[in-house]
């Protein structure tokens, strides 16, 4: 599953671009009101529901025992000791010190963005940034700053250690009447808070990145919990200690440290001076995603954004697994820069609703290679024999004299999320075009996978499902050549990676 990302930064979207026309209004879809079908927003009140429903629901709800949590329980994030390698001197409860905060949403590049922003931000503020952990799972849509800031209390699991022992059934279909009354053998029903809290899980940065370098430039600590007293237990904040900067629209606000620029998508500005006279100890925003959230017009704010936008490179020694199993593809395709390679955003949101524009796009793109490869025998398999043919160099073109690796064909490597892309309707002229369009389900089997063993240890819920993007993100970033979507902000992360990939060798 890819997850979500609205907006491609290296070429955001224009009302008057006809490729774009479709979506002049898709910020509606964030709209706190205005749901996408079958994404209702769960905290918000359904006006069509009728009244005597709601009292009925209200009185299972207030009959419901309470959930037994602490003050001293915390949701359970993958963290590590040496997390706290290089944060702030002091237990951070000192009252001289500030904070920012921001809440976190969407799918993994969208929260990666917002991550970004907020270091920028914490940096030219003088302040210290209390990150969020990264969140794994079914993508969190944006709301208005409180309904963001409840969806997180409600989906902590401090109060769900005992869904630990209903893991080895996940995949299971229990019935709901299942409960063990129909013979001994019979397993109660999983609870249905406890099938919810197995779809996501939550890791700290660190375990993705190397955060050494970023601590060392900005101040962070962790907020590794959304319950209503940890900020107070943990850093000392008071509820009267915080100055809290709300938005009604995914586009809200916007950070600027000059005046006079035009707002582009958003609807306000805040000033970066009058932020800082703010004498609050934390600045509580809600969303931080999004390109030109935080301006960055000075030499000294653009050369740190860069400096952040590079360490979020994935990091061998943080993800060993993830790299093994990217040594051993590339290994079966000849090596890096042996293959080019597209990413085919289809499958999901925005991106199956307007499938057809980005596939007539790629298409568009992959029209520089058609001159050099002959159409296959056959579209409905894969010539392993000649596509997994050891290669005589180690660049899939030789562009000034037109050819291809000698003794292969033209490899074509496509990152998708598309279920099952060698049958799809919008990849058929592709691969019979082609002769060797190699996905990751020809090269990559997840169950025989180191991917398959990584663990929270902390919920006890396997996460490397969830790196399967990244791992096709990273074959398609090793390619000699990359074709994004349009409008994805993963392939502006795979372009990213891919120009990194090329400056490295």
């Amino acid at each position: 599953m890819h997850s979500i990302g609205l907006e491609d930064e290296n070429t955001p979207l224009s009302a008057s671009s006809p490729i774009a026309t479709p979506l002049g209004n898709h910020l509606d879809r964030y709209h706190p009101l205005v749901h996408p079908p079958g994404q209702p927003d769960q905290f918000e009140l359904d006006v069509r529901v009728p009244k005597q429903a709601m009292v009925a629901n209200l009185r299972k709800h207030l009959n419901r025992p309470a959930p037994q949590q602490h003050d001293e329980d915390e949701d359970f994030v993958y963290k590590k000791p040496e997390d706290n390698d290089f944060l702030p001197p002091l237990d951070g409860k000192d009252q001289a010190e500030k904070y920012i905060s921001y809440i976190p949403h969407s799918g993994f590049h969208n929260q990666r963005i917002a991550l970004v922003n907020a270091l920028l931000l914490a940096a030219q503020l003088n302040r210290t940034l209390l990150m969020p952990p990264v969140v794994f799972g079914d993508p969190i849509h944006w709301r208005k700053y409180d309904s963001l800031e409840s969806f997180h209390r409600r989906m902590t699991k401090a109060d769900k250690s005992r869904c630990r022992q209903y893991l080895p059934r996940r995949d299971v279909q229990v019935s709901p009447m299942d409960n063990g009354e129909e013979g001994e053998d019979a397993e109660p029903a999983i609870p249905a808070d406890c099938q919810a809290s197995f779809r996501y899980t939550s890791l700290r940065w660190d375990r993705l990145f190397n955060m050494t370098q970023i601590k060392q430039r900005v101040r962070v600590r962790y907020r590794d919990d959304y319950g209503r007293t940890y900020l107070q237990r943990t850093y000392a904040l008071q509820p009267e200690d915080t100055y809290r900067i709300k938005d009604d629209l995914l586009y809200d606000y916007r950070v600027s440290d000059r005046s006079g620029e035009p707002l582009d998508k958003y609807q306000r500005e805040l000033f970066l001076w009058d932020l800082r006279r703010q004498p609050e100890r934390l600045l509580s925003f809600g969303s931080m995603f999004g390109s030109g959230r935080v301006m960055s017009s000075t030499a000294e704010s653009e050369e740190l954004r860069a400096f952040l936008n590079d360490q979020f490179v994935f990091d061998r020694g943080a993800l060993p697994e993830l790299f093994s199993e990217v040594d051993a593809i590339l290994a079966k395709l000849g090596g890096a820069r042996t293959y080019v390679a597209i990413h085919a955003r289809v499958g999901d949101s925005l991106f199956e609703r307007f499938s057809s524009q980005i596939m007539d796009h790629l298409w568009s793109k992959l029209q520089r290679y058609t001159g050099l490869v002959s159409p296959p025998a056959s579209s409905d398999t894969l010539d392993q024999a000649s596509c997994f043919a050891p290669p005589a160099r180690q660049r899939a073109i030789n562009w000034k004299k037109k050819e291809v690796i000698p003794g292969r064909p033209l490899v074509l490597f496509m990152a998708t999320d598309a279920t099952d892309p060698r049958h799809h309707p919008l990849f058929e002229r592709i691969y019979t075009t082609f002769p060797c369009v190699i996905t990751l389900a020809d090269v990559y089997d997840h169950a025989q996978s180191s991917l398959a063993n990584l663990t929270n240890p902390a919920d006890g819920v396997p996460y490397g499902n969830y790196l399967i993007p990244f791992l096709d993100g990273l074959i398609a970033s090793r390619a000699q050549e990359f074709t994004g979507s349009m409008w994805s902000t993963f392939s502006y992360y795979i372009r990213f990676l891919h120009r990194k990939a090329l400056a490295t060798n």
